[in-house]
């Protein structure tokens, strides 16, 4: 018996290099960080890769509203527009004020036959800025589509006014007063 023991000394030596060891690891990027590296795979047509990383954005800061703008934005750029609705809520949620926010979900609604929700929602960021042609265009459309025509002439008329001539925005604007007028 006890010449077993230097043995059982040898194993338990042995055994002792290779305890398990709990190591906590933490992320090194911040949220802002997060959300600038998911902007850079967006660029690069990396969508995946940057709904992950405004995920991790919207994670590590549950109070900033952009990482979910922009989940949503490349959401509503692959046409699932339940995705993109649901992350523009949830920046709504942390930030009721938001006009960009508004403003998009009130394009996914339109793209969801919403119109009514989306025309509200419009109305919303236009109230919180009445120069945006960007949120001029998309209430217009939304009037368009809930049949106030005269409305979203008025409205297009508008956002023609506050762009300069080089806006690519400017030929969708004039487009949707072509498609007013030949209603």
């Amino acid at each position: 018996m006890l010449k077993y023991i230097p043995v059982l000394i040898i194993c338990l030596v042995l055994s002792a290099c290779s305890m398990p060891r709990i190591a906590v690891l933490t992320d090194p990027l911040t949220a802002e960080e997060h959300n600038d590296l998911g902007v850079a795979y967006e660029l690069m047509g990396e969508m995946e890769l940057a709904l992950k990383e405004y995920e991790l954005a919207y994670k590590n800061d549950r109070e900033w509203d952009q990482p979910l703008i922009n989940h949503g934005n490349v959401h509503a750029g692959l046409e699932n527009w339940d995705l993109a609705e649901d992350s523009y809520r949830k920046a709504l949620e942390r930030n009721p004020d938001n006009p960009e926010a508004m403003n998009n979900l009130a394009y996914v609604l339109m793209k969801q036959d919403k119109n009514d929700d989306a025309l509200a929602w419009s109305a919303e960021a236009v109230k919180l800025h009445p120069d945006n042609p960007a949120f001029l265009n998309t209430h217009a459309r939304a009037c368009l589509r809930t049949g106030n025509h005269a409305r979203a002439k008025e409205i297009f008329t508008q956002a023609l006014s506050h762009l300069p001539d080089e806006d690519p925005l400017r030929e969708q604007v004039k487009q949707g007063l072509k498609e007013v007028e030949t209603k």
